[in-house]
């Protein structure tokens, strides 16, 4: 793992943001009934016309939990060939971006907002083409995982993960290098 690039921070959210999205709940009404294994194209279609931009042949296994204030589905951009499971949870305070060919497991968490002493800080989430997110891991704001990078199920990221590492317990391995 490498240290920290220098990102600047966006503003804190405002309190006066609109929490509560009307396509974004009409989406929810009409295809979140569905079983997670149906509908695939048209929960695509419903999510792109709520705004989020989704590269060709991705797939969203549910719809995912969108949370933040104001546009929130500007803020997120996923990338070609994707696999999303269900569960998946995006604090959109600041831009997530997903590269191409990227595998997110179940209840995968995107922390784009960090609160230390009471003050909300806003970090943008960068995932690298071909990366693996296992289930349940949660990516801190600020963190950008690098291309073809596997983090195990249950890790928390906090620090930027160098291209081609495996992140699974205290030390990340080289992929490159193992064999």
């Amino acid at each position: 793992m490498s240290s920290q690039p220098e990102v600047s921070a966006s503003k804190p959210p405002k309190s006066s943001g609109r929490r509560w999205h009307v396509r974004l709940a009409i989406v929810d009404a009409v295809i979140g009934i569905a079983p997670s294994f149906t509908l695939n194209r048209t929960r695509l279609l419903a999510l792109r016309a709520c705004g989020i931009r989704i590269g060709s042949s991705t797939l969203f296994w549910g719809l995912p939990i969108l949370r933040g204030r104001g546009a929130i589905t500007s803020r997120l951009t996923v990338g070609s060939y994707c696999g999303l499971n269900e569960g998946c949870e995006f604090d959109l305070a600041a831009p997530v971006t997903i590269g191409d060919h990227v595998s997110v497991g179940q209840e995968v968490r995107f922390l784009t907002t960090s609160g230390p002493g009471g003050t909300e800080i806003a970090l943008p989430i960068t995932i690298g083409d071909g990366a693996w997110l296992g289930a349940r891991c949660t990516i801190m704001g600020g963190v950008t995982i690098g291309a073809g990078s596997v983090i195990g199920a249950g890790m928390t990221v906090t620090e930027d993960v160098e291209p081609n590492m495996l992140v699974n317990g205290g030390k990340p391995v080289s992929l490159a290098r193992w064999g």
